[in-house]
C-alpha cells in the first residue's frame, strides 16, 4: 500500500499525483473496470479526502507496513529539503496497487503461517494489468517496481508472471523492474551434481524447531532422478522416479513426521525432473538427503527453500550456494532485474540475491542504490533502508525518466522496456578490476548520466 496523506506523493497545490488505488483487501468499494474484487479510488477521490478533516472516510487505503511507502518516494517521492530527500523520478504520476493477502487455504497448502506476509501470482498479475490500463487511460508510458519474490520454480523465468512480464516489456511505452531478493546470504540454496562413478550425492539439510516447510528439486535434463531422505534418528524413506507414481507419502515410524511428495518426471516447460515436498512435523536435526541418479554423464540439480520469512531462520542447508538465489519474477528474461550496492563504498549488499539462472540467462541485469537509503517511515518520521526492493525503486524512477526523454518530450516514439533493459545495460558504469557480466553485479552499476549520454 502506500501513504496517499504524504506530502511527497502531491504537488504544490496539495492535490495528489496519484492517479488511483486499487486496494485488493477492501470489498466494499467502487470496483476498477474489468476486475470483480477490491476497491478503486480515483484522483479525485484522494484529492477529496485531502481535503477533507477525516481523510481515511473517505478513502480507507492504509499502508500498514511503511514498506509500499518507502520504495513509492525511492521512485517518484517529491523533494523534501528540511530533510534533503528526493525522489527519483520527482515529478511521475503513481499508479498504485495494494495487494490483498494469499488465501488461507493457499497458506496452508504451502505450509506458511497465517500472519506470514505474501501474495498470491494472479493478484500481483492483476495488479500490473491495472497499472496498465491506467497509464493507456491517461496516454502516458509506464515503469513498474515490482518489490516482491519468491524462489518456487525452476528458475528459468518461465512462470506465468515471468511470461507476462516478457510479453509487456516488448510493447512501446511499457518496462518492468523487479528486485532480484535478499537470498543471497540466507542459504536457502543448494546446487550439486550426481557424479557417475558414486550414483548419489548427499545433501545436508538443517532442520530448526517442529516447523513445517517446503521444498523443491529441480534436476536437470534429461537425467532421471529419485531420493532417499534420512531423519536425524536414521530411519530412511525413499522417494521412487515413476511416471505413474504422482503423488507419494512418507510416513515414519519414530516420529510424526511425514512428508508429502509430488515427483514429476518431466516438467512441462523445462523438461527438468521436478520433486515437490512437503515436510509436516519434521523433527529437529540434520536430516540428509540422498540425491540418485543413473546417469552415464554425471547430473546436475538445484534445491531451494522458500525466502525468509516464510520458513524458519533454523532451517537451511548446511553447504549451501550464494549462487542461482534470484527470486521470480527477477529471472524473467526482459525484465529488468537489479541487484542492491551500498554508494558509500561501492560494495556489494551483502544479503543480495545472486545469478545466474539455471540456463545461464544473465541475471541480475544491473546493480543500483539500495543500503542504508533515506526515506520516510510512519507518523512523519524519516529513517534508513536497505534491500534490492530499494535498489528496484531507484531503477523504476530512472526507467521513467528514459520515456520521459523518449516518449513524452518525443525524441523516440519506439521506446520499449526491451530499449530501456538494453540502454542500461550498455550505459552500465563497469570496473576495470571486474570481468562483465558477472552473477553479483551484472553489466555493472546503473549510471542514467551515461545512457543520456548514448541517446544524444
Amino acid at each position: 500500500g502506500i501513504d496517499y496523506r504524504n506530502p511527497l506523493f502531491q504537488n504544490i497545490d496539495g492535490s495528489t499525483r496519484i492517479a488511483g488505488i486499487w486496494d485488493q483487501t477492501i470489498q466494499d468499494g467502487t470496483l476498477p473496470d474489468g476486475l470483480d474484487y477490491g476497491s478503486e479510488y480515483t484522483e479525485e477521490m484522494i484529492n477529496e479526502a485531502l481535503r477533507s478533516e477525516n481523510p481515511l472516510e473517505i478513502v480507507p487505503s492504509v499502508d500498514t507496513e511503511g514498506h509500499g511507502t518507502f520504495i513509492a518516494s525511492v521512485a517518484a517521492g517529491n523533494a523534501d529539503l528540511e530533510h534533503r530527500f528526493i525522489g527519483a523520478a520527482p515529478e511521475a504520476t503513481l499508479a498504485v496497487v495494494k495487494l490483498k493477502p494469499a488465501k488461507s487455504y493457499l497458506k496452508d497448502f504451502y505450509v506458511i503461517r497465517q500472519d506470514a506476509t505474501c501474495f498470491q501470482e494472479n493478484d500481483i498479475m492483476f495488479g500490473i494489468q491495472y497499472a496498465i490500463t491506467c497509464a493507456q487511460m491517461l496516454g502516458m508510458p509506464l515503469s513498474v517496481c515490482i518489490g516482491l519474490g519468491g524462489s518456487l520454480g525452476s528458475h528459468w523465468g518461465e512462470s506465468p508472471i515471468s511470461l507476462f512480464l516478457n510479453n509487456m516489456n516488448r510493447y512501446v511505452g511499457n518496462v518492468s523492474v523487479a528486485a532480484i531478493g535478499n537470498e543471497g546470504n540466507q542459504r536457502h540454496h543448494y546446487q550439486g551434481r550426481v557424479e557417475p562413478q558414486q550414483g548419489y550425492a548427499q545433501v545436508e539439510l538443517k532442520v530448526g524447531q517442529r516447523e513445517g516447510f517446503i521444498m523443491e528439486f529441480w534436476g536437470n535434463a534429461p537425467n532421471p532422478f529419485s531420493m532417499i531422505i534420512e531423519s536425524p534418528s536414521g530411519e530412511q524413506k525413499e522417494i521412487v522416479k515413476s511416471r505413474t507414481l504422482m503423488f507419494q507419502r512418507l510416513s515414519f515410524v519414530f516420529s510424526d513426521t511425514v512428508i508429502e511428495a509430488s515427483y514429476v518426471p518431466i516438467e512441462r516447460q523445462t523438461g527438468e525432473t521436478l520433486i515437490f515436498l512437503r515436510i509436516l512435523n519434521p523433527v529437529e536435526g540434520i536430516w540428509r538427503i540422498q540425491v540418485l541418479s543413473d546417469s552415464c554423464q554425471g547430473s546436475g540439480f538445484h534445491m531451494w527453500l522458500p525466502v525468509t520469512p516464510l520458513i524458519n531462520q533454523e532451517t537451511y542447508f548446511l553447504a549451501s550456494s550464494p549462487d542461482v538465489t534470484l527470486t521470480t519474477p527477477a529471472v524473467a528474461k526482459d525484465v529488468i532485474s537489479v541487484t542492491a550496492y551500498n554508494t558509500q563504498n561501492e560494495s556489494l549488499y551483502l544479503e543480495a540475491s545472486r545469478g545466474y539462472t539455471p540456463n545461464m540467462n544473465i541475471k541480475p541485469d544491473i546493480a543500483a542504490p539500495g543500503v542504508d537509503l533515506r526515506g520516510p517511515l510512519p507518523n512523519g518520521r524519516y529513517g534508513v533502508r536497505s534491500g534490492t526492493s530499494l535498489a528496484a525503486a531507484y531503477t523504476t524512477g530512472a526507467a521513467a525518466l528514459l520515456f520521459e526523454w523518449a516518449i513524452v518530450k518525443g525524441n523516440d516514439g519506439a521506446f520499449s522496456g526491451n530499449t530501456v533493459r538494453n540502454y542500461m545495460v550498455r550505459g552500465a558504469r563497469r570496473s576495470r578490476l571486474r570481468q562483465y557480466p558477472n552473477p553479483e553485479w551484472g553489466y555493472g552499476i546503473l549510471d542514467l548520466y551515461h545512457v543520456l549520454e548514448l541517446l544524444t
